[in-house]
């Protein structure tokens, strides 16, 4: 019997491993060198993460300190006395605003007509001066010479007639008039020349007819002109007071500022000049020094030129109110359409709580104090609870947070709202139910979307999806969703709708790959089961990678709350909190957020100011808000996860 051949006896696997591991590139382990290579990169992410939140912080940290000093200034110039009135006082615009538009829509309902066919008129008479621009010039040319030409006038008056004409009846007539009101205006068109500066007789006509029904118009809701007129004039009196303080506040604050200017420029000189070992320049510096000396500003004595009309200030302040209920108990039960009434109402109800707010603006004005000091709770307080962000004011500047994060806070809703079930059911069905030929269009597709440029996202949502979406709203049979029509194409909603557009991608992309890293046993077990396709899909897919899909929502939402450009060119940039008792319409106001502020403003401001530091703090919030959302998404990501055994 022959025995077959021994094959070679083969070293373990391990006995392989241990020789291979002894082999080194320049006398190092590359197994070390691979280890300290990616090592190396990750201490890299960190060390750039830090590097971020130090410089940050290096330029934000001051902001604090530098607005509590600008708020004391503000309080000890007096700004804060004028502001305690005249803020309040701003409301009255408002309800002038609503009563100005309730009497225009009262009177339109009598005036309309008359008034549009008047314009009417003046635009086609406008049309046909514009069409005969260059013979009419030429004949007034020649007119004006001394002594005119009659040959040359006769015939440039003759081309001038022509071209009138032709003018004339090239024009488009509206259905405002009749046959033979068109027929009178042609005829008019026709001879307009230089030398006729009365109005065609059909025109005067027209504006009499306006006159007249404007009259009657008025004389039918006299009561609700009379109390607009006695609204908007009652202001006049507290506003000249007011006025009058703020200027002075004013200048005692040029003078505080240019005072701490100088005295801070001048103890720098002197720093350097006990720094400075060259004689002769230390007697310069040193100098220059005692040249930039002034007077300090006696804060006391002017702000008593201001409080000692606190007492006129109450008067004004109580005869206004007075004369304001007045007007609102004056205001008409009825108007001329459902429109005005409600504006009318919103005024009747809002006059009763201005005038309480002005009262009780007036009675603080006794307890204020200019030598209050302002902690630094107070200026936390208002740059992340204040309502206004003015900047580059000749008053004063105000770093409000609320407006811009409230902003970004609606928009990014508005963008998750619409970009979580597109992405999510695109993921569902890629994944689960298109073909192969399918899935080679729909990914490509939707990824590409990452390519394109947010600035041509934002030309498109200026030039196409803002002009559609405001003349969508414009639709008759649309009027009962709330907002339409709407006032501005750039706002909130249409910002919103392009952010979800670039999100889109990001969040398929996750929740995807979520979706295939669900484990292949459930779904056999699922169909050992009998479930059909559906249930396995909605029933153990799903569930099994909701993970993966709420880490996918919650990093599209950090995508959208960091861009930037889209946002700065299609939101309105509004800075102002939105207008929420307009309900689910609020969505479809301009505003502003946190990151379009940064950009719009950073590279038009001073280094160092407290501008430039209040922009560098919006970035630290931002970039916490950032870190947050992704703690989230780990978070969630760890709290879904199926535990081990």
């Amino acid at each position: 019997m022959n025995s077959s051949p021994t094959p070679p006896s083969r070293p373990p696997l391990r006995s392989v491993l241990l020789r291979n591991r002894k082999r080194t590139i320049l006398g190092v382990d590359p197994q070390a060198l691979i280890k300290y290579f990616f090592g190396s990169n990750a201490s890299v992410a960190i060390v750039v993460l830090i590097l971020i939140m130090v410089f940050l912080l290096r330029e934000g940290i001051d902001f604090l300190p530098t607005y509590q000093r600008e708020l004391q200034t503000y309080r000890r110039a007096g700004l804060e006395f004028c502001d305690i009135i005249d803020q309040p006082l701003q409301r009255n615009q408002a309800l002038s605003s609503r009563l100005r538009q309730a009497v225009s829509a009262s009177l339109e309902t009598l005036s309309k007509t008359a008034r549009d066919r008047r314009d009417a008129a003046f635009l086609l008479k406008r049309q046909v001066e514009d069409k005969t621009a260059r013979p009419r010039d030429t004949l007034t040319q020649a007119l004006e010479k001394t002594p005119p030409a009659p040959d040359q006038t006769e015939v440039l008056r003759k081309e001038l007639a022509a071209v009138s004409a032709s003018a004339a009846a090239s024009l488009s007539y509206p259905d405002l008039f009749t046959q033979a009101e068109r027929e009178q205006l042609q005829r008019e068109f026709s001879t307009l020349t230089p030398e006729v500066t009365d109005l065609p007789p059909l025109l005067q006509k027209l504006v009499a007819d306006f006159s007249n029904k404007d009259r009657e118009a008025r004389s039918k809701f006299a009561a609700l002109v009379q109390a607009q007129e006695e609204f908007e004039e009652a202001t006049e009196p507290l506003q000249e007071v007011v006025d009058e303080l703020k200027e002075k506040a004013k200048e005692t604050k040029e003078k505080a500022v240019e005072f701490e200017v100088l005295e801070t420029n001048r103890k720098r000189l002197l720093e350097a000049a006990a720094k400075e070992t060259d004689a002769k320049e230390k007697a310069s510096l040193t100098k220059e020094a005692e040249e930039s000396v002034s007077e300090a500003v006696n804060l006391e004595d002017n702000i008593k030129e201001i409080t000692s009309r606190t007492a006129e200030l109450r008067e004004q302040v109580e005869k206004y109110a007075v004369v304001i209920e007045k007007a609102g108990a004056a205001l008409p039960k009825e108007a001329g359409t459902e429109a005005a009434l409600k504006l009318v109402n919103e005024v009747r109800e809002g006059i009763p709580v201005h005038a309480r707010e002005m009262r009780a603006a007036a009675a603080t004005l006794e307890g204020w104090r200019w030598d209050r000091p302002v902690s630094i709770f107070s200026v936390i307080g208002a740059f992340f609870f204040g309502t206004q962000w003015i900047t580059n004011s000749s008053w004063q500047d105000f770093y409000g947070f609320v407006p811009l994060l409230t902003g970004s806070l609606v928009i990014a809703a508005i963008a998750i709202l619409i970009a979580t079930p597109i992405s999510v059911v695109a993921a569902i069905y890629t994944n689960q139910f298109a073909s192969d030929r399918e899935k080679e269009i729909i990914k490509p597709v939707i990824e590409f979307i990452q390519a394109i440029p947010s600035v041509v996202l934002g030309f498109i949502g200026i030039s196409l999806v803002g002009n559609l979406i405001k003349d969508v709203s414009e639709w008759s049979w649309l009027q009962w969703v709330p907002g339409f029509p709407i006032q501005e194409r750039l706002n909130m909603f249409n910002a919103g709708c392009l952010l979800a557009f670039m999100a889109v991608p990001t969040m398929f992309s996750l929740s995807e790959d979520a979706l295939n890293n669900v484990p292949r046993a459930y779904i056999d077990a699922s169909d050992a089961l009998g479930a059909t396709k559906l249930q396995t899909v909605f029933r153990v897919i799903v569930p099994a990678g909701i993970s993966g899909i709420l880490s996918a929502i919650l990093l599209g939402l950090g995508r959208v709350v960091g861009e930037t450009m889209v946002v700065l060119l299609v939101a309105g940039n509004r800075i102002a909190i939105p207008d929420f008792s307009a309900g689910p319409g609020v969505i479809f106001q301009p505003a502003h957020t946190l990151t379009g502020i940064i950009a719009q403003e950073l590279g038009e401001v001073s280094r160092g100011s407290s501008h430039w530091q209040a922009l560098f703090m919006v970035g630290i919030v931002l970039f916490a808000i950032s870190l947050l959302v992704n703690w989230c998404a780990r978070a969630v990501a760890r709290r879904f996860e199926p535990h081990k055994a």
